[in-house]
């Protein structure tokens, strides 16, 4: 008799879960509005093509390394202690470890639990209250389960989009810990190279120095033996003083920049002082990948994480929609239940134990998972956006990128030709002054001349390095999102 109706009352919930579940989906979930899709690459064939002249098309991407196409020995250490020492990518390492530990977390979702608890409670019951029987006794009660069992029937598939959702936020956090490698990488090779373009133009800077406390002492002599007026000498004095902000503000150059690097290596200011300042080589073969535009998605460590985020996100919206479901419940326990303390182990009638389903249904809710859906599906949009602004951005660095490649390489080359110019016409002047066909002072203006035109030069040698480095970062530095994935 009792099975029978046992049975009934579970067809009953079955039947009334399914008719729940055969329900339209707007009932449950309300209406649905659009959501955000991700574009395609933006079109960008014309900035490639105008680029190409300058820099050939069937190179291969950048490889993980890619700093040691400079051949600096001096920047390779400097990267290494940098991604060994710096805080910022050492959180960003936690990060990704608290991300792992997370989807083991949910992993754990998928399979029973098995604990144990053992209670005792002692009470009276009051003789004036309306548990008349026991009025006036006293009761103790021992629970011992050594076994409990709990398995959550994931029917609707909650617990596997919860851990899908969980991966990929992991995979997510990989990923932008690639991309926080690559923007400290780039940081620390742009000011290295701004340093010795720095200490380059610090030593230039001290020969105009020089040439000008000359051509100074030179226009004094002119004054005493009154060959020339105080102008001379005052306009001597101007350019000396200007000479000299300049050298000490390329002075300041160095220390700040060596700072900077001390504190991207997790460094104090005084390692910074013992960094080597050697030029580097610069590559012969900075190329374009042949295939940029397809392959630029998988090879952008922002764009592959924000992607990965809205991929996640769609699964936690499939982890708020599996809430409107009735949730089922595996419960078992057994042990050792009685209300006497000396009979509990010896007595096989204090045998107690329970196995069946715990089913929930959400009735009303308030409109709390409702709100919880619009809200994961608002978190979708918004990461699906994010992803979208992150492809734009990609590829505005990369014509941004090559713009200013195409700037640099024809501003160097025209300024080495001034070098070239200022240098002959140094060589003409001495010349001219061995012959006696002009005087010092002409040979020493000639002098600060040409010292002026390589100054400009090692300017823009360290912004054509920098503007390799920015190149090689914006084609994501040798990314592959294959080879990101945690192991």
């Amino acid at each position: 008799m009792q099975t029978g109706l046992r049975y009934r009352f579970l067809v009953f919930w079955i039947s009334l879960a399914a008719l729940l579940i055969s329900l339209p989906g707007c009932a449950w979930f309300g209406d649905e509005s659009k959501r955000a899709k991700m574009m395609s690459v933006p079109e960008m064939s014309q900035s490639l093509a105008s680029a190409r002249p300058s820099l050939s098309a069937n190179a291969p991407w950048p490889q993980p390394a890619w700093w040691e196409v400079f051949e600096t020995p001096a920047l390779n250490r400097l990267i290494a202690a940098a991604l060994a020492d710096n805080p910022n990518f050492k959180a960003a390492a936690a990060r990704l470890r608290q991300s792992q530990a997370m989807v083991d977390a949910q992993a754990a979702e998928l399979y029973p639990t098995v604990d144990a608890n053992v209670s005792f409670s002692a009470q009276r019951f009051s003789a004036n209250s309306t548990q008349a029987k026991l009025a006036g006794e006293n009761f103790r009660q021992l629970l011992i389960n050594p076994l409990v069992l709990r398995y959550h029937l994931d029917f609707w598939g909650r617990d596997q989009a919860a851990l899908e959702a969980a991966v990929g936020r992991s995979l997510a956090v990989a990923t932008e810990l690639a991309d926080a490698k690559l923007l400290l990488a780039s940081a620390v090779a742009g000011r290295y190279f701004d340093l010795v373009a720095s200490s380059e133009k610090l030593t230039i800077a001290e020969k105009i120095v020089t040439d000008r406390k000359a051509l100074l002492a030179l226009q004094q002599v002119r004054l005493a033996t009154g060959l020339v007026t105080a102008a001379p000498v005052l306009q001597a004095k101007m350019a000396l003083n200007a000479a000299r902000q300049t050298e000490a503000g390329v002075r300041a150059e160095v220390d700040l920049q060596k700072n900077l690097l001390a504190a991207l290596a997790g460094k104090g200011p005084d390692w910074g002082r013992s960094i080597v300042i050697a030029s580097g080589v610069f590559p012969k073969h900075l190329a374009l990948p042949a295939d940029l535009p397809l392959r630029l998605l998988a090879h952008r460590p922002d764009v592959t994480a924000a992607r990965l985020h809205a991929q996640a996100a769609a699964q936690e919206i499939k982890v708020a929609e599996t809430a409107f479901y009735p949730d089922v419940n595996l419960i078992a326990f057994t042990g050792l239940h009685s209300v006497s303390l000396t009979d509990v182990l010896l007595q096989g009638s204090s045998l107690a134990y329970a196995v069946g389903p715990s089913i929930e249904f959400p009735i009303f809710e308030g409109g709390r998972l409702r709100a919880n859906l619009t809200y994961q599906q608002a978190g979708y949009d918004v990461a699906v956006e994010r992803y979208n602004g992150s492809l734009v951005h990609a590829v505005q660095e990369v014509a941004d990128a090559l713009s200013r490649w195409r700037e640099t390489d024809t501003r160097i080359a025209e300024q080495q030709q001034t070098v070239a110019d200022a240098a002959e016409a140094e060589r003409l002047a001495d010349s001219l002054n061995r012959t006696g066909l002009n005087d010092r002072n002409e040979l020493m203006l000639a002098c600060v001349a040409a010292h002026q035109q390589r100054f400009r030069l090692a300017t823009l040698k360290g912004e054509h390095f920098k503007t390799a480095v920015q190149v090689i970062q914006a084609l994501g530095g040798g990314f592959n999102e294959i080879s990101a994935k945690p192991q």
